[in-house]
């Protein structure tokens, strides 16, 4: 992924939060629904007037939905990161869709994204290992585009013990 930040940061680090609450997950639906719109993550600012809290809050509910490895905040406290599929940094993964263009962390998730959003989607990267230009994606409900295989280098099991670098 191509996200220029450091994989040693801690935004991906499970804390301590407890388990999600209606808020959370109230929180999660509004993340998703920006991405959705918007192909953009709301800031915990826009998060914090739209549900009528302070930031502290949002925080709380982000770090509790970071614990239940729903949600990936930023380190800096100002944002979230990813919410799978959606990366809300730019990567070599944009998914074009009839309504939306969004970024997707990896090619799995970019597959994720029409997926997710109901719709058909289109992406342009590249072979990480050549550099060629490879496109796929979903037209008519159905996977065609360039071959090729997603290697997935960090086992699933272990995604969240960086999942910046995942």
């Amino acid at each position: 992924m191509t996200d220029g930040a450091p994989s040693d940061d801690r935004r991906s680090q499970p804390v301590s939060g407890g388990t999600p609450t209606e808020l959370d997950w109230a929180i999660r639906t509004a993340i998703y629904q920006n991405f959705a719109t918007t192909g953009a993550a709301p800031s915990y600012a826009v998060l914090a007037e739209q549900f009528e809290r302070t930031l502290d809050q949002v925080s709380e509910s982000i770090t509790r939905l970071l614990t239940a490895h729903e949600i990936a905040p930023f380190a800096d406290g100002t944002g979230v990161f990813m919410a799978n599929p959606f990366s809300a940094v730019a990567t070599d993964y944009a998914v074009e869709t009839a309504g939306v263009t969004v970024f997707a962390n990896c090619a799995w998730d970019a597959l994720g994204v029409p997926a997710i959003l109901g719709t058909d989607g289109w992406i342009r990267t590249h072979c990480a290992e050549r550099a060629t230009p490879l496109e796929f994606g979903i037209r008519d409900g159905a996977l065609t585009g360039d071959e090729g295989v997603i290697h997935m280098v960090v086992p699933i099991r272990d995604a969240w013990v960086d999942i910046g670098f995942t």
